[in-house]
């Protein structure tokens, strides 16, 4: 490595440095925000000296919580029993992310009449422009003070970051978080200083910390000095922009469009929508116009979450994933299946379509020559056939996690996202080579000894007894050749016992039986 490649990274640096100079950023940061709209709701009851710790919850796992939770040594990532166990007076809700994006809401118009431009950059953070301001106010800790004044109203408080790019100001805001209402501003053109003695692991990023670490390379001072050619060889454009960012030469600018009325779509019916055929007529025009607004800013839309509320006041809430990117009659398609499938148990009075992910219209473009993935035609005629015969029509595989063969594959609607496979281990599973016919669900079978009598686990299992005769599914009974068994499979999270048994019939057949609920099943069979 020369020396020229670290004093000099990239060859318009001072440039960029220079244009960053001019377009400060500010981020604020409500600390816990997850728990503040859970409080707000009265999801949690009220903190305070007196209130009891609270925290938010999603899959069984804590995913945010308040500092009196902390103290206590409730973590996030933890599981919710060991959570209790640590703060046994612990308070709980679901995650709400649609509540939590909607209340986010009402702090970003009020500090749109405090600053110019504002962007929501999500997990209770906003992020502003601070060299408007901060003439207009005459210097940027009065501008801070003009937004806290304004944050004040709402009853709340926040933590305040400012640098000259905004990685490093959410860094900064990150850091102010520890204070309750504290503020650290980075002094122009000192973004690399800050930044130098942090840990890789800031980046977010688990592959390039993970590697980093075993180069030998620890902090963002020493990954600013690696050589840009190395970074790009190695980990491709991501690895190039994590490189930027280390060197305090973030370059992503804050959205002019604030909330913008363009980036979500509400409607309000009155009377109340009773079925998907009136719904779709009543939602075509106002989707086609939400997606051209999307496509005008050349951005398309590849995760929605739709809600429908019920005149009774039942909510149905999902978040609807696609391959590629989201048309109209997608999404129209997707809040047709929602309202079929949820119980408002009274008319639809309205509906949200909240984007989770918007991408470039580029990144969704075909190559010039063609590009991998399944081909446009064959999407299209997925989707056709998925909106005449419904959602469940058309599925897809996924290799899944589990003990039982029916868990190994997990078929998905066509379009949704396959649920994250735990990585297990999974204690009992079926070892290679697995059935390659795997009944769902597993079809009832007989299991006889030589009496004629059925035969137990239990028996087998200490060989009081022998299967003698098989009776497969809508077939004749067979005579057992061999047998091997029974292989316990403890399910905690039913809080039951199956066992699985391996045998080979007369006829030259292997199967794979399961005893659950005092029955045999035939859980696969080998071709």
């Amino acid at each position: 490595m020369t020396s020229e490649t670290v004093e000099h990274p990239a060859a318009d640096a001072p440039q960029r440095s220079a244009r960053m100079r001019e377009s400060r950023v500010g981020v604020l940061r409500v600390p816990d925000w997850p728990v503040v709209v859970a409080r707000q709701t009265g999801a949690l009851p009220a903190g305070g000296e007196q209130g009891a710790p609270g925290a938010i919850v999603h899959a069984l796992r804590i995913v945010a919580c308040d500092e009196g939770a902390r103290v206590d040594g409730v973590r996030v990532g933890m599981r919710v029993r060991d959570a209790q166990a640590a703060a046994p007076m612990l308070a709980l809700a679901q995650a709400d992310p649609v509540g939590e994006a909607l209340a986010f809401e009402q702090i970003v118009r009020t500090v749109l009449t405090v600053v110019p431009a504002a962007q929501p950059i999500g997990d209770g953070a906003l992020a502003f422009r601070m060299r408007g301001a901060s003439r207009f106010y005459g210097s940027e800790p009065r501008a801070i003070e003009a937004v806290r004044g304004a944050l004040a109203q709402l009853g709340l408080v926040a933590a305040f970051g400012v640098a000259d790019d905004r990685f490093t100001a959410e860094l900064a805001a990150g850091t102010a978080a520890g204070t309750p209402g504290g503020e650290v501003i980075v002094p122009a053109d000192r973004s690399r200083d800050f930044l130098g003695p942090l840990p890789v692991g800031v980046l977010g990023d688990d592959e390039l910390p993970s590697m980093l670490h075993r180069l030998g390379v620890h902090t963002l001072a020493g990954f600013a000095q690696l050589p840009d050619d190395s970074i790009r060889d190695r980990f491709g454009a991501a690895g190039v922009i994590a490189l930027a960012r280390a060197r305090g030469l973030d370059d992503r600018r804050i959205d002019d469009t604030g909330l913008g009325e363009e980036r979500a779509l509400r409607l309000v019916f009155e009377p109340g929508i009773e079925g998907v055929a009136e719904l779709a007529l009543a939602v075509r025009e106002p989707v086609d116009r939400f997606v051209r607004q999307l496509a005008e800013q050349r951005l398309v839309c590849s995760e929605i979450r739709i809600v429908l509320r019920g005149e009774e006041g039942r909510v149905s809430e999902r978040l609807w994933r696609q391959p590629g990117f989201l048309r109209a009659g997608d999404i129209v398609d997707r809040m047709r299946w929602q309202l079929t499938e949820s119980e408002l148990g009274s008319a639809l009075v309205e509906v949200q379509a909240l984007p989770e992910r918007l991408d470039a219209q580029a990144s969704h473009m075909p190559g010039l020559w063609g590009g991998g993935g399944i081909d446009d035609r064959t999407k299209h005629a997925l989707e056709r056939l998925q909106s005449m015969l419904g959602r469940e029509a058309v599925l897809t595989a996924a290799t899944g996690g589990g003990r039982l063969l029916a868990e190994r594959g997990v078929l998905t609607p066509w379009g949704d996202a396959a649920p994250i496979p735990s990585a297990g281990p999974w204690p009992g599973a079926l070892p290679a080579p697995r059935p390659s016919v795997v009944f769902r669900p597993p079809l009832p079978v007989l299991l006889t000894d030589a009496a004629g009598l059925p035969v137990e686990p239990d028996a087998l299992d200490v060989r009081e007894a022998s299967p003698a005769v098989f009776s497969p599914p809508a077939a004749a009974r067979r005579r057992v050749v061999a047998w091997a068994g029974p292989w316990p499979i403890r399910r905690r999270e039913l809080g039951d016992t199956v066992h699985r048994v391996q045998l080979l019939d007369g006829e030259g057949e292997a199967w794979v039986l399961l005893h659950a609920d005092g029955a045999w099943l035939a859980e696969g069979r080998y071709a």
